[in-house]
């Protein structure tokens, strides 16, 4: 018994270290090679979504179609394009989603309905985040060292509430969305990630760094929770099986989905508004 819960720590560790060491190498590589990292990464998780939503194969296939169309032309072009070639593949893929859904003779029109909205709200709630994250990079002052440090307080989080949950965690927060998640070890999330800050600012000297160290842990949290609700609501334990102890893509990024929005319009109010 032991030694298999050794051998499962051994894999989530790894799996999570590789996941680690591939993000911050995109950062630290340059603003294109993040962008098509984040833009890949939209797509896998926008791919685990429809599934996980029972979305039609079809229209599957035309999303990875458009997406891997865009992700190719921004890898070859020599000239720097930013975000125009997913804008330009993002608006023909929505036409042609929705002009299949409407004339479809598979699906009722209460069908069509639910297919059109899981495109929307997965467009919404997956594919925005990646995109503000490529502008945050590219545009925001100091938006390399802004995208870094989120996710590392996110990765803080959800290590060190992880370990305090299973070590102390007695008082469930959501036990019929997220039975191991416990008020203990999202407390103990708060506070290592509050510490983090302090350093964070002391590194980088922003004080953005203080508004940030408590409000990416506790929406990191929701986030985690969001994703968790919309499995439970199709049955579903893990989005995929591509991160052995962790799940899919959108398990390891749901965090970062729901907090990148809102660290978006903390950053632009104090920076363009204050």
């Amino acid at each position: 018994m032991k030694k298999k819960k050794y051998l499962d720590f051994m894999i989530r560790f790894f799996t999570g270290l590789i996941y680690v060491v591939s993000i911050i190498f995109s950062i630290e590589k340059g603003e294109k090679t993040f962008r098509i990292v984040m833009m890949l990464l939209s797509f896998l998780c926008l791919f685990e979504f429809l599934l996980i939503l029972k979305t039609s194969i079809t229209l599957i296939k035309i999303t990875s179609l458009f997406f891997l169309f865009s992700i190719f032309m921004d890898f070859f072009m020599e000239k720097e394009k930013g975000l125009i070639p997913y804008v330009i593949c993002f608006i023909p893929y929505s036409i042609i989603f929705l002009i299949i859904q409407l004339f479809s003779n598979k699906y009722s029109h209460k069908e069509k309905i639910a297919q059109a909205s899981h495109l929307i709200f997965g467009l919404v709630y997956i594919i925005m985040p990646f995109y503000l994250a490529s502008y945050i990079y590219a545009i925001i002052h100091h938006g390399k060292q802004l995208i870094l440090g989120v996710f590392i307080l996110i990765w803080t989080n959800d290590s060190l509430s992880y370990l305090i949950g299973k070590k102390w965690g007695k008082r469930k927060i959501a036990i019929s969305i997220s039975p191991k998640k416990s008020i203990e070890g999202v407390i103990g999330g708060i506070f290592f990630c509050i510490i983090l800050g302090f350093l964070l600012y002391k590194i980088w000297g922003n004080k953005y760094w203080f508004i940030l160290s408590f409000t990416v842990p506790i929406f990191s949290t929701i986030g985690d929770l969001v994703e968790s609700t919309i499995k439970r609501s199709f049955s579903v334990k893990n989005s995929g099986v591509w991160f052995p102890g962790h799940g899919g893509f959108l398990d390891r990024l749901d965090s970062f989905i729901f907090v990148i929005p809102i660290i978006a319009t903390v950053v632009t109010s104090l920076v363009y508004i204050f």
